[in-house]
C-alpha cells in the first residue's frame, strides 16, 4: 500500500479513512473546487493508490478511465492529454501544501516521471512552526446594543473556528492564543503575535440594525501592520444556527480565496 508513515518507520501504514478525508478536503477546497477535469483526475489516482491498484494507473488507461479517450483510437504517444494534465496536478498540490494545507500532516504528492501518488504522513519535522500558526483569529465583537448581538456574535466566532479548522488545518491559532493568565487579548501587540510564528490575524465586528446583520472583518499581515485584505457581509436580521454556519462558510471561503491568489 502507497500510503504510509513517513520516517524511520516507513513501514507503518495509514489508516484508509484519514487518507480519505485528507483527499477530501483537497477536493473540496478553492484550488481544486473550481477544476473539476482535476478533482476527477485526483479523485482516480488518490483511490488508485490508496487500494494499491498500481497496474491500473498507465497512461492509457488514466486516458480511457479519466479522459474518455475512445479505447479502440487512443494511443498514449500521439495524444499527451495524460502527460500535460498530471503535469497540472503536480502543480496544483504544490499550491494546496503551500497555502491551504500548510498544516496538514498527510501528503498526498505525484513524484516526477511517475502517476502514481505517494501518500505520507509528515513527521514533526517536516512542519514549519511558523507555517502551522500562520492564521491567529482575534474574537470578533458585538458593537450594536441589539439584545440578541452579544450570543449571535459568540456562536459566530466558534462556528467560524469550526469551519476554518476544516477548511485550514493546523494553521489556526485559536482565540485562547490572547489570553495568558489574567492578562486580555487587548494587551497583545502585533509584534508579540508574530514573534509567536503568526503571520496573519483575522479580526472583526458585527453591527445590526432594524433590517440587516453587516460582519465586517480585515485580515492583517502582522509583519508590517497593514491590513492585507478587508471584506463586509450583509444578511437579513435572523438569529438561528444556520444563519451563523452559512456566514462562516461564507468567509472561509473568502479567505481562502485570498490565500489562493497569492
Amino acid at each position: 500500500m502507497t500510503a504510509m508513515k513517513k520516517g524511520a518507520d516507513a513501514t507503518v501504514a495509514i489508516p484508509a479513512a484519514e487518507v480519505q478525508a485528507a483527499l477530501e478536503l483537497i477536493l473540496a477546497s478553492s484550488v481544486f473546487v473550481n477544476a473539476p477535469r482535476m478533482c476527477r483526475l485526483l479523485r482516480f489516482l488518490g483511490e488508485k493508490a490508496l487500494f494499491g491498484e498500481a497496474q491500473n494507473t498507465s497512461e492509457y488507461f488514466i486516458g480511457i478511465e479519466v479522459f474518455d479517450r475512445d479505447p479502440s483510437a487512443y494511443r498514449a504517444g500521439d495524444d499527451p492529454v495524460v502527460r500535460v494534465q498530471v503535469g497540472r496536478l503536480r502543480e496544483k498540490l504544490k499550491t494546496y501544501y503551500a497555502t491551504l494545507g500548510a498544516g496538514a500532516d498527510i501528503e498526498i504528492l505525484i513524484p516526477t516521471g511517475s502517476y502514481m501518488p505517494v501518500i505520507q504522513r509528515k513527521s514533526v519535522a517536516d512542519i514549519d512552526p511558523k507555517q502551522s500558526g500562520m492564521l491567529a483569529i482575534h474574537p470578533f465583537k458585538c458593537i450594536s446594543h441589539h439584545r440578541d448581538g452579544v450570543h449571535f456574535t459568540q456562536g459566530l466566532n466558534e462556528e467560524l473556528m469550526h469551519q476554518l479548522f476544516k477548511a485550514f488545518g493546523k494553521i489556526i491559532v485559536a482565540h485562547s492564543f490572547f489570553t495568558s493568565g489574567n492578562v486580555d487579548n487587548e494587551s497583545w501587540t502585533l509584534k508579540d503575535i508574530s514573534s509567536a510564528g503568526v503571520n496573519h490575524l483575522l479580526e472583526g465586528s458585527v453591527q445590526i440594525d432594524a433590517e440587516r446583520i453587516r460582519v465586517s472583518i480585515r485580515l492583517v499581515d502582522v509583519s508590517v501592520g497593514c491590513i492585507a485584505w478587508s471584506e463586509q457581509f450583509d444578511r437579513r436580521v435572523f438569529f438561528a444556527i444556520s444563519h451563523q454556519e452559512e456566514l462562516a462558510s461564507s468567509i472561509c471561503s473568502a479567505l481562502q480565496r485570498f490565500f489562493c491568489r497569492k
